[in-house]
């Protein structure tokens, strides 16, 4: 697995002395990729400060199984991602995983925006779980335009609000619900992603999303397929009622 050193970072280049239309510089190609279709709320925002960190901003392309946040590490920059898919997650001290959340393109990590803004650590991870493409500002230019920009803190207050809410859901599910109808619910919503009754993911994968072992994730699916509602094969489940999945769902 790689680690952030590994990233392939390059400096973004800007010809400060030419003022026509270049439609072939690298920069508007990220303009017109990262505001205006991954953030359009960043797309109008006229601030120097703002201005200053899109024009010294870095490329970060990075491959499938990158480390990019690791544990106590300090943040060392704000990432708009324009590609791929980020995975967020807790390791506990048994070698346990939970999925707290997934960046993808148009997101924020909230994360690493506290951290970077209060210079506080979490102890959570993050890894490309594909290949990934992104901006990344400096944390330097992160404070100057988040104490300059009312539109920009706007926006990191607004995805802040939206993922803790989604971070509250994670918490009630995780100690209130039993671990079947997770389960359940999991399948479905990656069958539903997918659209598509087989499900590509192993056992341990399963396990890692929601925090608990291979063994009783094994034995739940086993009652599963018993019960008719899926078949199970190495690497994928196919879904063979998904009415029956649902009511066992909703009877919970």
């Amino acid at each position: 697995m790689s680690h952030i050193n590994d990233l392939q970072i390059s400096q973004l280049q800007e010809n400060t002395h030419s003022k026509s239309d270049n439609n072939n510089s690298v920069l508007q190609m990220i303009e017109r990729a990262v505001l205006v279709n991954s953030y359009p709320e960043l797309a109008n925002i006229n601030d120097v400060a703002w201005a200053n960190a899109i024009r010294t901003a870095r490329q970060i392309k990075a491959p499938r199984g990158t480390t990019l946040m690791r544990g106590n590490a300090p943040m060392q920059q704000f990432m708009l991602l324009l590609t791929g898919t980020i995975r967020v997650y807790t390791p506990s001290k048994s070698g346990r995983e939970i999925t707290l959340y997934r960046v993808n393109p148009g997101d924020l990590c909230i994360l690493s925006l506290n951290s970077l803004y209060q210079n506080r650590n979490y102890g959570v991870f993050a890894e490309a779980e594909t290949d990934i493409y992104a901006l990344g500002i400096s944390a330097q230019d992160f404070q100057s335009v988040l104490n300059e920009s009312e539109e920009f803190r706007n926006f990191v207050l607004s995805a802040l609000n939206a993922r803790l809410c989604d971070l509250m859901c994670l918490i009630q599910d995780t100690a209130f619900e039993n671990l079947d109808l997770r389960l359940a619910r999991l399948i479905d919503r990656l069958s539903k992603q997918g659209e598509s009754l087989r499900v590509d993911i192993t056992h341990q994968a399963l396990a890692r999303e929601l925090g608990s072992t291979r063994e009783m994730i094994s034995r739940i699916l086993k009652e599963f397929e018993q019960r008719k509602i899926i078949k199970l094969s190495r690497g994928f489940i196919d879904i063979l009622s998904a009415e029956s999945l649902k009511q066992l769902q909703d009877s919970k």
